[in-house]
């Protein structure tokens, strides 16, 4: 479970990090004063839905959508995983595994109708995703962000983000499959004596 909370956690550090650092780099030589943080009253009605139309231009200029569409068969797959997961630990504890038949052995069907609910899983997703950033941004940091976006740099980013990210994902579990291989290697020589 901590495993699993951790890859996600890194997964989406990594995203948010490459972001900031390629905006940070495109903006360098023009600093701007700093942004204020969202005010104290940021559930105000008013500037919460300011905040969340920035954070959807936000969200399209950075073409998101596009960017995790490509993601999307990843996340399945790390969802199939977390309920697989789930199911073992049905099973370790003798608890009922009907939940878990359907998805140890998807039919075509259920393959299909997945597929099928890409675009409304993305649609969630965006809308999500607005309401994060709008909680996280101002709209004039939100703003700011977008122009960022609308820079050749940024377009590029967004282009080659999906590619970047699975590249560093798989990287990212080479080098904790050998650290783990590493820290466990002392437990099997002390067993092997």
């Amino acid at each position: 479970m901590m495993r699993r909370r951790t890859r996600l956690w890194l997964g989406r550090s990594a995203t948010l990090g490459v972001a900031l650092l390629a905006g940070a780099t495109a903006h360098a030589e023009t600093r701007r004063p700093a942004l204020p943080a969202p005010a104290a009253n940021a559930d105000a009605a008013a500037d919460y839905d300011e905040r969340r139309a920035a954070a959807g231009r936000l969200l399209v200029v950075s073409r998101f959508r596009a960017r995790q569409a490509v993601l999307i068969k990843d996340a399945i797959r790390a969802a199939e995983s977390e309920l697989t997961e789930n199911c073992l630990d049905r099973a370790a504890t003798g608890r009922d595994m009907k939940p878990c038949q359907a998805f140890v052995s998807p039919s075509a069907g259920t393959r299909a109708r997945l597929a099928a609910s890409e675009s409304a899983i993305l649609d969630d997703l965006m809308a999500a995703s607005q309401t994060i950033y709008a909680r996280r941004f101002t709209a004039a940091e939100l703003d700011e962000i977008a122009r960022f976006f609308r820079t050749t740099v940024g377009q590029r980013y967004a282009l080659t983000s999906p590619q970047l990210l699975n590249e560093i994902q798989s990287r990212k579990r080479e080098i904790v499959r050998r650290y783990l291989s590493a820290a466990t290697a002392a437990d099997t020589k002390g067993s092997q004596r």
